[in-house]
């Protein structure tokens, strides 16, 4: 398979959110949900070398599930060969769509960069291709914008109780974990059983989370994300869990860790291995990015 790293320019005016559509040709049968994320490696946007955005495709779907409340859009669920099908990501630039006081502010031309690193899929997708859209929302002066990062943790020494420092200086509105480890034949094991937040190691809002509640919580945003049958896959929110400080979206949701120095996640490990945390912060515009 042959891998591929593409940067283009992004508009100049303001930006909502980009709505980025993956479109191919079953092989042979029914590309699974992994299998179509797997044409896309990693998305980033940036200004000036500084990063907005920079997730691999499955933490993009979970945030677009989180942001939205709904599923990414998957069409041509059949297992005929050559059968069209397509898989939609959005990459939001503020908690609501079309939003001018949250969204990316405006800048030169030139200054903005998305990078798209992906792997042309050999067996499963047949002439794979990228449509880009921008919603652009000219004129606006937004107070603030999205800023999404995901780090991959190290694997601690040994299971039981590790701390996950966490960045300070924004405001935080969610966490999202996506476990190597989860639950499956026989098994009831996690990658991490139980997590809480602190701030000066004083537990905050997030006193103690059993990771099988926050999977489950879930539901109170998009329902079962599940695949409809076995051929499918599971879905990718199966390894995926949100600390969710901004449950309503409202306008002084998050946690502000503005005027915060000492912020972490200790997180109980049930398997002593890596994971990938998603952070989801609103930064304030300032005049620009």
């Amino acid at each position: 398979m042959d891998t591929e790293v593409v940067d283009y320019d992004l508009p100049a005016d303001p930006i909502s959110h980009l709505i980025l559509t993956m479109h191919g040709y079953n092989a042979g049968d029914e590309a699974t949900l992994a299998e179509l994320l797997g044409f896309l490696n990693k998305v980033t946007v940036s200004k000036l070398g500084v990063t907005i955005l920079d997730l691999e495709s499955e933490d993009l779907y979970a945030v677009h599930a989180y942001l939205l409340r709904s599923l990414p859009v998957v069409t041509g669920r059949l297992a005929t060969d050559n059968y069209v099908r397509t898989l939609t990501l959005v990459i939001p630039f503020g908690r609501r769509l079309y939003d001018g006081h949250e969204c990316l502010p405006g800048a030169h031309k030139g200054d903005r960069k998305l990078r798209l690193d992906t792997t042309v899929p050999a067996t499963s997708w047949d002439n794979a291709t990228i449509s880009l859209d921008t919603i652009e929302l000219p004129g606006a002066s937004p107070a603030r914008y999205l800023k999404t990062y995901a780090v991959t943790l190290a694997a601690p020494s040994g299971t039981g109780h590790a701390d996950i420092r966490i960045p300070c200086g924004n405001r935080l509105l969610c966490h999202q974990l996506r476990l190597t480890t989860v639950p499956t034949t026989s098994s009831t094991t996690w990658g991490i059983d139980q997590i809480a937040l602190k701030l000066k190691n004083v537990e905050y809002r997030l006193t103690s989370a059993e990771m099988m509640c926050l999977q489950g919580e879930r539901g109170l945003r998009i329902g079962n994300p599940d695949t409809t049958i076995a051929a499918q896959g599971l879905s990718p929110l199966n390894a995926i869990a949100w600390l969710d400080y901004d449950p309503n979206s409202d306008e002084d949701g998050g946690i502000d860790l503005s005027a915060e120095t000492d912020a972490k996640l200790d997180a109980t490990y049930g398997v002593a291995e890596t994971e990938v945390l998603t952070g989801l912060e609103l930064v304030s515009s300032g005049g620009g990015v």
